[in-house]
């Protein structure tokens, strides 16, 4: 079974410098025309906690329009992640699972991606 277009699958970053790699990735997958034709990406922000002034930016929400489209979405991923100085580490977050993408090859997130599709 292929990933429902209502899904949402959210996007986190972790580290000092999260929501500004959050607005990177965001740019990036903006400029990728290929991969708007599968995804329909939104920046979300959390409600500011007591003594914060406005809205922290917490997370990239995405709906891939199909399973098929995960290894290019992985690829688009890792191809941002190569442009970065340090890395940071993403968590790919669907329905109730977790995957986090640390240094590990697109190769294998894919797999992980293809296991939670047949836990479905």
């Amino acid at each position: 079974m292929g990933i429902v277009v209502d899904e949402t699958v959210k996007l986190r970053m972790s580290g000092d410098f999260a929501e500004q790699e959050l607005r990177s990735l965001y740019d990036w997958l903006m400029r990728d025309l290929d991969a708007l034709d599968y995804m329909d990406v939104r920046l979300q922000s959390k409600d500011p906690e007591p003594g914060e002034m406005g809205d922290t930016l917490d997370l990239i929400a995405l709906a891939v329009t199909s399973a098929l489209q995960w290894p290019a979405f992985i690829e688009t991923l890792s191809q941002w992640r190569g442009t970065r100085r340090h890395r940071p580490q993403v968590t790919i977050e669907r329905g109730g699972t977790t995957v986090v993408v640390s240094e590990a090859e697109s190769e294998l997130v894919v797999q992980i991606l293809k296991a939670l599709e047949e836990n479905d």
